[in-house]
């Protein structure tokens, strides 16, 4: 069967579930039932793709679908596998990105086939379409024909897919959240320290988001570690000796976070070629003599 013929569900109204419900229909794939915990969300979702229904609880979605995405919170996900009466070869497939497609067990006992279909991305608005899955990767999961289903809708998206294992899953959402929630939190921690100097967060922020988008396009254009500045890059021992410094008198809640964090930014300038062996050993000398004055113990 055409994937582009089955009927597409939707168990879960979120933020996710808005986008990838709005990015397969612009690809024109049938989505054509949601239901949700709080029926305003789902009627809002259904709404905006025609001939997408609303129901009134999940059961409905399951029945009148040929695959249906579970795109509820994590922590609900493996219960509204076993709420369900699944059909026969019915898909099933949820959109957690640390859990693997074992949560779905109980639909697979009924004779569904179950899988996972994660893509690597951040939505800051629920009313983006396909083109924010351009470029993007998809975590799947599942047997033949489900999991050959979803590879054709990650394609179809813009994007590619990538299959991780099971034991995997949490490491790759993990670097997904280093590259992203936490970089985020660093970013805000960035800014904070502009409050010290008699301007707001928010002015700091002003301040930030040039040399971040410089950093991203570096990334894209150089990889790692070529796109690595600043004074560790430079083997600038001084700048980083003044930078812990500062963080001793202003922001000593950081000086492990900026030690860790520099440690590695040693190793990829040595890959880099930006510093020799014996600057390499300074450095490391001086951030871990900072770990240790700070009560961390540093793991080499």
């Amino acid at each position: 069967m055409d994937s582009k013929s089955l009927r597409v569900g939707f168990i879960g109204a979120g933020r996710a579930a808005n986008v990838l419900a709005a990015g397969l229909h612009e690809k024109g794939y049938r989505v054509t039932a949601v239901a949700s915990r709080t029926p305003a969300s789902a009627e809002a979702l259904a709404r905006r793709i025609e001939g997408c229904t609303p129901h009134a609880n999940i059961q409905e979605v399951a029945d009148a679908c040929d695959l249906v995405f579970i795109t509820a919170p994590d922590d609900a996900i493996e219960a509204i596998a076993g709420e369900v009466r699944w059909r026969n070869e019915t898909g099933v497939a949820h959109c957690s990105g640390a859990e693997s497609a074992s949560i779905l067990e109980a639909a697979r006992h009924q004779g569904a086939s179950v899988g996972s279909f994660h893509p690597m991305q951040t939505f800051a608005s629920a009313n983006q379409g396909a083109a924010i899955f351009s470029g993007v990767a998809f975590a799947v999961e599942g047997s033949s024909p489900l999991i050959d289903t979803l590879k054709e809708m990650a394609n179809a998206l813009g994007g590619w897919p990538v299959e991780i294992r099971p034991e995997h899953r949490a490491l790759y959402h993990l670097s997904g959240f280093l590259a992203c929630g936490l970089m985020t939190a660093q970013i805000g921690q960035a800014a904070e320290l502009w409050k010290v100097m008699g301007y707001t967060k928010e002015q700091g922020l002003e301040v930030l988001l040039p040399i971040l988008h410089g950093t991203v396009d570096s990334l894209e254009s150089q990889g790692i570690p070529a796109a690595l500045t600043g004074p560790i890059s430079r083997g600038d021992v001084g700048t980083v000796r003044k930078h812990l410094e500062a963080l001793e008198s202003y922001a000593p809640s950081l000086i492990s976070l900026y030690c860790h964090i520099a440690i590695g930014a040693v190793k990829m300038a040595r890959e880099k070629g930006g510093i020799d062996q014996v600057k390499e050993q300074e450095f490391n000398i001086l951030l871990e003599e900072r770990l240790a004055r700070a009560g961390t113990l540093f793991v080499g």
